[in-house]
């Protein structure tokens, strides 16, 4: 398999810098530059004189301080690298040698102390194939001598006292002006060569391959970089025991060329001797060829599988070699059959295995390994049949089998069907069935059926007779009355309808289905035994299908382990808020229309101190002007919204209920959707519970929708509480200065204490001074606020405005004239 290029993403972020003191490694950013950086190059200022980091997936070299340059240019700005960049810092060299979005991989190479290239002494000459990229320049034989230069021209060899004579003699001598222009030229040319020549970096796996550029005629490989002039190139990798590679490469349009060859190891020869039986061959699950013999594998691990028919599979890892290495497999194929000899009286039966005909007996059968269904048949004669498990490479026997008087055959019918069927004690099945009773002798048949009195009868079986039995079943029967609310049900008794209800009937002793159904209930279903002697009743009570009226009917209040009771709210639409007419009604009492489809209860009365103490044991509500607001029978105040809502999921938890409330960027939330945990009640709920005047009817008032203030609707600030309160309720008295136990007053029409008056009450809701005037369904108001809202009034209530059910405020931190009750729906 050929691969041009390959790109591996490493496990991890990292760069790779490979320098004169060695290689090491860094993560995603690294300075270059002189003293304090992380690699420090001569000839560079100190600290960091160039940055390299990665940005969102790419490799950016960020200058920093002194003369940076990428490919001989000022760096000015931040830059992008690609393979075969090199940038300069200092006295050094960085050359960007691989990257991907993970890894990259530099090598600095530092320029002081390096040998400077002697200038060209002599016109140069090319050696090697014109299609090969091993293209080298090789110095001529002679050298020329440059203007200033000390050296000479060689001349051809003599004697020492010839060359003194000769100099003795000789004057000055100087070559053609004409040879020294040629040489100019020729210098030049190639020098305009050498610099209009290209690097490209060069990965190439295995390290050691040819690599050769057809079609280019000049080339030049110097170590992990091929020098090319700009334009399209075709770069191939060739090695002995390698298939070669190739791919094609853009040089000088401005971007770094890089090129990344991987050659394949050439297949391997797997001699494959299996003692002369004929196998086919499978590597890795495909069919490759034919053993005994020779085949071409992939280098690598292989599972190699030899599989011949009557023989076991052989299956054994080979790791091949590869580079065209001839490898040998001896595998030995074990039989996978065995020798089966069958008898039988008579001489000769019919003989089938595993269902297929297999000649007649006395047989000498071959066999596949394992377990094997063997029958023997004859006219006339019972058919003889069993299972032989024939184990490879061994021979058994069988017989001689005799084959006896065929069995007679039993067809056995009853009415109603369904019933068991017994020989001798034996099941043989339900009714109706077919079976086959042994000849010559009697059989005992009984069939049994629930709440059906048994059948039996004796029957001889002659040899293939054919025999039958048609039972009647005698039911036995039992009196079962159905009653219940409402009457007039429709009565279904194992699906078929039987009448309506009130109704007795005779029923067999076995289990029925009874189902009692009526439109606009939900149906009620049981199971009933009859039993002989015995009266039996089955009672039913039916439900309303509408969900908020099933539960008026089954619980319309419901307790917790603590002790605090709450009561069902039905559903019902609701106008919150007031009209701009209302007298002493506030901007923030916005009218909105709100419908509330899911049933849920509320608590009956405020939590009370004995209630949160059973979450908080140490919590106490204070007392006020030497008056205890902390009694257990009181309102529990001193609570903020948060330690209510942490009272909801404590009370959740308790009960075993999903906890309506979570943690949000810091903060308790309702969780969505809103599941049937305890949690406050939203503002609209209570607004509704408040005001419900009955189905359909809402107040303004506890008391109604018009003034004076009613007498004894609940703990408000009459003029009990003399000069303890700046204001107080002309001409209302209530007997508490301050706060009064809970359920002291009359409950509203949904069975509710104290939503006027006691304590005002945290609800679920943020606080908003103007809401919004859409209608809504089941709504909990803004997801995200400051403040929460409060409702209802309170022992410090004095005004009547603050009495009207739709007043609504919120609060800083907790008081004593500020507690909650709790809520929770239905299902």
């Amino acid at each position: 398999m050929n691969e041009a290029a390959i790109r591996k993403t490493p496990a991890y972020t990292q760069i790779r810098v490979r320098e004169p003191a060695g290689q090491r490694t860094f993560d995603e950013a690294l300075s270059i530059g002189g003293e304090s950086a992380q690699i420090v190059v001569p000839g560079a200022p100190a600290g960091e004189a160039l940055r390299i980091e990665r940005h969102g997936g790419a490799w950016v070299a960020i200058p920093s301080a002194g003369d940076v340059r990428c490919n001989g240019r000022l760096l000015e700005a931040p830059r992008e690298l690609r393979v075969g960049d090199t940038l300069t810092v200092g006295d050094a060299h960085v050359a960007v040698n691989d990257l991907s979005r993970t890894l990259l991989q530099l090598e600095v190479a530092h320029r002081v102390g390096n040998v400077t290239i002697a200038p060209m002494g002599a016109v140069a000459e090319l050696a090697g194939d014109a299609e090969d990229d091993e293209i080298v320049i090789r110095a001529a034989s002679g050298t020329i001598a440059m203007p200033g230069s000390t050296a000479a021209p060689e001349a051809d060899a003599v004697a020492p006292e010839e060359t003194a004579a000769r100099a003795a003699t000789a004057g000055p001598r100087t070559l053609p002006r004409w040879l020294w222009a040629a040489a100019a030229a020729l210098l030049l040319a190639v020098l305009a060569l050498i610099f209009a020549l290209e690097p490209v970096a060069l990965d190439i796996r295995p390290a050691e391959a040819r690599v050769r550029t057809p079609g280019t005629l000049f080339a030049f490989r110097s170590g992990d970089r091929l020098l090319m002039l700009p334009g399209e190139h075709r770069i191939r990798g060739e090695a002995p025991g390698y298939t070669p590679a190739e791919t094609s490469v853009t040089v000088g349009d401005d971007r770094a060329a890089s090129v990344r060859l991987r050659l394949a190891k050439a297949p391997g020869r797997l001699n494959i001797d299996t003692g002369g039986v004929a196998a086919r061959v499978s590597v890795d699950g495909v069919e490759v060829g034919r053993a005994p013999g020779v085949v071409e594998l992939p280098a690598g691990l292989r599972t190699v599988t030899l599989r011949s028919p009557r023989h076991l599979d052989f299956v054994a890892p080979v790791q091949v070699a590869g580079a065209g290495e001839q490898q040998d497999l001896r595998a030995k194929l074990l039989p996978n059959w065995g020798t089966v000899r069958i008898t039988a009286d008579p001489a000769t039966v019919r003989v089938a295995v595993d269902g297929r005909a297999s000649g007649t007996t006395p047989a000498a059968l071959e066999l596949p390994a394992g377990v094997r269904r063997v029958q023997l048949a004859a006219d006339g004669l019972k058919t003889w049949e069993s299972s032989l498990v024939v184990k490879a490479g061994e021979t058994v026997a069988i017989g001689p089998i005799k084959l006896g008087q065929p069995d007679a055959r039993l067809v056995v019918r009853s009415a109603p069907a369904g019933a068991e069927v017994t020989v001798g004690g034996a099941f043989r099945g339900r009714t109706p069935v077919e079976l086959d009773l042994p000849p010559g002798m009697s059989h005992e048949v009984t069939l049994s059926l629930p709440g059906h009195a048994p059948w039996s009868r004796g029957m001889f079986a002659q040899p293939a007779a054919k025999l039958s039995i048609d039972a009647r079943l005698e039911p036995v029967l039992a009196r079962v009355a159905v009653r219940g609310r409402p009457d007039g049900a429709e009565l279904v008794i194992d699906g078929t309808v039987r009448g309506k209800t009130p109704q007795a009937l005779d029923l067999t002793t076995t289990e029925h289905r009874i189902e009692v159904r009526k439109e606009g209930f939900l149906p009620f279903t049981t199971t009933v035994v009859p039993a002989k002697g015995l009266a039996r009743a089955v009672e039913y009570r039916l439900v309303s299908a509408d969900r908020a009226t099933a539960l008026a009917e089954s619980a319309p209040t419901i307790s917790t382990k603590i002790g605090y009771t709450l009561r069902l709210v039905p559903p019902g639409t609701l106008t919150m808020g007031s009209e701009r007419r209302e007298q002493g009604r506030r901007p923030n009492e916005g009218m909105r229309q709100v419908t509330l489809k899911r049933p849920f209860y509320i608590g009956a009365t405020e939590v009370t101190n004995a209630h949160f103490r059973k979450f908080r044991p140490n919590h106490a509500s204070g007392f006020i002007d030497k008056r205890t607001v902390d009694l257990d029978n009181h309102p529990v105040s001193q609570v903020s919204w948060d330690d209510a809502a942490e009272f909801c999921n404590w009370l959740s938890a308790h009960e075993g209920l999903p906890l309506a409330y979570e943690q949000r960027d810091g903060r308790l939330a309702l969780r969505q959707p809103v599941p049937n945990g305890y949690r406050l009640p939203a503002e609209a709920e209570w607004e509704y519970a408040g005001r419900y005047a009955g189905p359909g009817k809402q107040s303004r008032y506890a008391w109604g929708n018009g003034l004076p203030v009613a007498a004894n609707v609940g703990n408000l600030a009459g003029v009990e509480t003399g000069d303890t309160l700046p204001a107080k309720l002309d001409g209302y008295r209530d007997e508490f200065p301050v706060v009064a136990p809970v359920a002291q007053f009359e409950a509203n029409p949904l069975g509710l204490h104290d939503l006027t008056g006691n304590v005002s009450e945290w609800v679920n809701d943020y606080y908003l001074s103007f809401v919004d005037g859409a209608a809504s369904v089941d709504p909990f108001g803004a997801v995200a606020g400051n403040r929460h809202v409060i409702r209802g009034s309170s022992w410090r209530t004095a005004l009547a405005s603050e009495l009207r059910l739709a007043w609504r405020d919120t609060a800083d931190e907790a008081n004593q004239a500020l507690g909650f009750r709790v809520a929770r729906y239905a299902d």
